[in-house]
């Protein structure tokens, strides 16, 4: 088994032969600087946030003969014309898979070395820093039948996952998750019946969301939150967490569910 990857479902491997890999297990760099505040001496630590990042590939392109060469590039050419993101998938050692959303911005910097060889460089920028497994979190719902009830979250992932998809079936007239590992509380205040789910969410475009099954109303309204800029942040490992409700009946859950992130 070696390492693998494809663009938009293509393996790379069918453009040509990977020769050079780089930035693919480095990290992306942090953004922002600490405070600065006049006639003290040093700064005042700020927490950083990555930002984006990129992963080159170097491939040697071959083919029976010129006219295949063009087809190649053809091919090549459609795959990375999409303005829009595509997956970048990871194919790892223990066969397990770990996907980045990318595009291609960057000239391929061909090198035409002969009419059937010819080595490119292929850019691929991402604007989420992180990989992320394609596997969920194992289901971890949990009957509520306490006020509170105590609950584990696990992120086996390396980073923290800072918007898991958290899903509240009811009954329910109120309810609060708190994270007691990194002080982070999110509240949900409105009737949930007893046949019916909310969940809290954010989107691809990076807008929060809270739908109700019922007409697919969006309540975000009735969500708040503290002790991070974040809805609910999970932290690396195992998460202690306590849910207060009211209103709760013999069909009551939570779940919380995210793709582990890894830098």
């Amino acid at each position: 088994m070696t390492t693998s990857y494809t663009f938009g479902g293509t393996a790379l491997t069918a453009i040509g032969k990977v020769t050079l890999i780089n930035d693919n297990l480095d990290i992306a760099e942090r953004r922002g600087g600490n405070i600065e505040i006049p006639f003290r001496h040093g700064a005042t630590f700020s927490q950083k946030f990555y930002g984006e990042r990129s992963i080159t590939f170097g491939i040697a392109m071959t083919a029976a003969s010129a006219t295949a060469m063009e087809t190649l590039f053809d091919t090549l050419h459609a795959l990375i014309a999409p303005r829009t993101e595509q997956t970048l998938a990871m194919t790892m050692e223990d066969a397990s898979v770990r996907n980045i959303s990318a595009t291609v911005n960057k000239p391929l910097n061909v090198n035409r070395i002969t009419n059937t060889l010819a080595r490119v460089t292929i850019q691929f920028d991402c604007s989420f820093p992180f990989w992320v497994s394609n596997t969920l979190i194992s289901d971890n719902t949990l009957a509520i039948n306490a006020s509170p009830k105590a609950m584990t979250v696990t992120n086996t992932g390396k980073v923290e996952e800072r918007n898991p998809t958290i899903t509240i079936h009811g009954a329910f007239t109120s309810i609060t998750l708190t994270n007691s590992t990194n002080g982070a509380v999110l509240t949900y205040t409105g009737a949930i019946s007893t046949s019916e789910t909310v969940t809290i969410g954010m989107t691809a475009a990076g807008e929060y969301y809270a739908t109700l099954s019922t007409g697919s109303t969006n309540v975000i309204g009735n969500v708040t939150h503290s002790g991070s800029a974040a809805l609910f942040p999970v932290n690396v490992g195992a998460n202690t967490l306590a849910i207060t409700n009211a209103g709760r009946d013999g069909n009551s859950t939570v779940r919380v569910s995210f793709y582990p992130p890894f830098l």
